[in-house]
């Protein structure tokens, strides 16, 4: 079965459909280039599904998209759907982190905004909170303005988001950061 006709046509159980997939970008470069693409210029259906997708490729190989940490900062810039948002806020709360200083300030401000936004969607508000406190691990310095941001998000927060913010907090005084 072809990607489009798996993005557009099937509403089974995913794993039943992208399964293959999700192995197939594991292995080949070609073939999840052809899924980046459909999560990031495709249609909003296509963009969901194929994040999902991508979302099990990470969990599984997560060094295949090293190759992509500057493709996947740019994205935030044009995000479309929540399913980009989530997947490329999750990836970076959890695996690689883009290492020059551009993409990092980029990150930075960015993940501060989206924490602070009280409408925005929890997942991306949780997963910001993550990639921040990965980040002021790099930037100690970026520690007191994060602690204050994290009361204020706090302030509207949901239950996940007041689980993390307990777990960094407590991270970071016993990292003696706070």
């Amino acid at each position: 079965m072809n990607l489009e006709t798996a993005l557009n046509e099937y509403t089974i159980d995913k794993s039943e459909v992208y399964d293959d997939w999700i192995n197939r970008c594991c292995e080949d470069s070609k073939t999840l280039e052809s899924v980046i693409e459909k999560a990031f210029e495709g249609s909003v259906r296509e963009r969901k599904r194929a994040n999902w997708i991508l979302h099990h490729v990470s969990d599984k190989r997560p060094e295949v998209f090293v190759p992509y940490l500057t493709l996947l900062k740019r994205q935030l810039e044009r995000v479309q759907t929540e399913a980009e948002l989530r997947f490329i806020l999750r990836y970076f709360s959890k695996y690689q982190l883009p290492n020059d200083e551009e993409s990092e300030s980029y990150l930075i401000d960015f993940c501060f905004e989206m924490m602070l936004k009280p409408r925005e969607a929890q997942a991306p508000r949780v997963y910001s909170m993550s990639v921040l406190h990965r980040l002021v691990k790099r930037y100690p310095e970026l520690a007191t303005e994060f602690d204050q941001s994290i009361e204020v998000a706090l302030e509207h927060a949901s239950p996940s988001l007041r689980s993390r913010a307990k777990h960094v907090r407590k991270d970071l005084i016993a990292s003696g950061l706070i």
